[in-house]
């Protein structure tokens, strides 16, 4: 037989690792778009444009930490990169960084803010009102599939992988115990 038990066998240790390594990196990128923002109340928000460029690539994952109120407007600092409505009447969401703080005499802070890619700053500034969040973190590329599929496929893709490291955990235990017993087999221990 050409090649031999022992090609096989190499063949089919590194189809294995393969296959292990696809689904750690999905099981990855479902942690940080999915478990993770719902564990903390953030919200994943896909980035449609390249103003943010290189830092945050059009296609992105941004997850973001909800605002709500003054309050939360001054743990806020230039270089945050916050996620807003441009217009208090308008539900567009635009993600860019803060540049500059104002403070009115009342003490009300209000935010310049400005698209990394961009030579100008946002027009008007931005209120506690129009802000909705503060990037935590961004997953490159994963917007593109998160808006590539729809809901109920979201969720089948996550039970799927859920189920597929189950089944990966449960194989490893098996593996373990059969290895246990033929060694204690071999020792002449029941």
């Amino acid at each position: 037989m050409p090649g031999g038990p022992g090609v096989s066998r190499v063949l089919h240790g590194a189809a294995r690792t393969v296959l292990l390594g696809l689904l750690a990196v999905v099981a990855a990128l479902l942690l940080a778009t999915v478990a993770v923002p719902r564990a903390l109340g953030w919200v994943p928000l896909t980035v449609v444009s390249g103003s943010m460029e290189p830092a945050v690539p059009t296609g992105s994952q941004v997850v973001v930490e909800p605002l709500e109120g003054p309050g939360d407007a001054e743990r806020l600092a230039v270089g945050d990169v916050v996620t807003f409505m441009p217009r208090p009447d308008d539900a567009t969401l635009v993600t860019h960084r803060v540049v500059a703080i104002a403070q009115d005499g009342e003490g009300r802070r209000s935010f310049t803010t400005r698209g990394d890619a961009n030579d100008a700053a946002d027009e008007g500034e931005i209120t506690h009102v129009q802000l909705r969040g503060l990037v935590r973190y961004h997953v490159p590329w994963a917007g593109h599939l998160a808006t590539a599929l729809d809901p109920g496929q979201k969720r089948a893709g996550t039970v799927a992988v859920a189920a597929a490291l189950g089944g990966y955990a449960l194989w490893q235990l098996g593996a373990a115990v059969r290895e246990r017993t033929v060694a204690r087999a071999r020792a002449g221990r029941p």
